[in-house]
């Protein structure tokens, strides 16, 4: 009797682990503000300058009683070399439009008649299927617009779930004649929006095509204007830099309050503060429990928002 009733309790435990996994809650790719930042890094050549955009979601339209979400698109320069902060080169041009089933967890684009970039492989000017989140191990999907038409077969090789771009989420590993990588649901891929999942055998160049940052709300640490880097240069100074155990920020804006965020490259914010400005505009941060590495320092006032890379060094390093 004991034996049965523990079976019995195995078995519902194991039917309710497989509804709960079944019943996980689908996050959808397409909200507005949400931004992509895809670099093509060209890695043969380590201080050759790269070539970045963004993507941004934006608004809705309806295309025989169709409704899309507008996707943008415009090229972006570092003010670092190769690090963020980024800032705009190109104006947005309006690059798409993408829709998302959220029962079938399809996403379907049309990409227009532009001609910003060439590594995107989804027609243009008629809807395609760019992802299918609904796949499972062994599922085929060289029906994709995003794989490269004369890929072959191309499958699902695993799947899992884990942190990307600070948002816990599942994703898919793609493997196939010349596709491999990962498809990211609610983001995209491990390659970026629209850009074609392709990895070449041989190459004259050696090139890296991937998503570099993802931002899921209009707060971006990794974006910034031009007007908002001239601001930086008069109004803010931060020091020492690198630094080891406390930064000193200088602001001259004297609108209140003001709030400070730290992120990593990642996009995850490891400190955040607020500010009363009433004082003569220098506050003093501890960073002391940040790890060693590269961070976006962002400071928020009412109407300004400056972001300056900061270093986190050790003590025989910092000056």
């Amino acid at each position: 009797m004991t034996k049965r009733i523990l079976g019995l309790i195995f078995l519902f435990s194991a039917l309710f682990a497989a509804k709960t996994i079944e019943a996980q809650t689908y996050r959808p790719i397409l909200q507005d503000s949400v931004r992509w930042i895809v670099v093509w890094d060209d890695i043969s050549t380590p201080f050759s300058d790269d070539d970045r955009w963004e993507y941004f979601a934006q608004g809705d339209t309806l295309v025989e009683n169709i409704l899309y979400k507008k996707i943008y698109h415009r090229f972006l320069e570092s003010k670092y070399g190769k690090q963020p902060p980024f800032q705009a080169v190109s104006p947005y041009v309006l690059f798409g439009l993408m829709r998302e089933d959220t029962l079938t967890h399809q996403v379907f684009g049309i990409r227009l008649d532009t001609e910003v970039h060439y590594y995107s492989g989804c027609p243009s000017g008629m809807e395609a299927l760019m992802y299918d989140f609904s796949l499972n191990v062994g599922d085929t999907i060289n029906h994709f617009c995003t794989i490269p038409e004369g890929c072959g077969e191309v499958n699902i090789y695993s799947t899992g779930q884990s942190n990307v771009f600070g948002i816990y989420t599942r994703w898919f590993e793609v493997a196939g004649d010349c596709s491999w990588g990962r498809l990211y649901e609610g983001i995209g891929s491990s390659y970026g929006l629209w850009e074609s999942m392709f990895t070449p055998v041989k190459s004259f160049y050696v090139w890296n095509l991937r998503l570099e940052y993802y931002c899921p709300d209009a707060v971006c640490p990794f974006i910034v204007g031009t007007k908002e880097l001239e601001a930086n240069d008069r109004s803010l100074k931060v020091y020492p830099n690198p630094a080891n155990d406390k930064i000193t920020i200088e602001i001259s804006d004297t609108q209140s309050p003001v709030e400070m965020m730290i992120y990593d490259t990642k996009g995850l914010c490891h400190k955040s503060q607020q500010f009363d400005q009433s004082g003569n505009g220098t506050f003093q941060v501890d960073i002391s429990s940040l790890p060693l590495g590269i961070y976006l320092l962002q400071i928020q006032t009412k109407s300004t928002t400056y972001t300056q890379k900061i270093i986190k060094a050790n003590r025989a390093t910092a000056y």
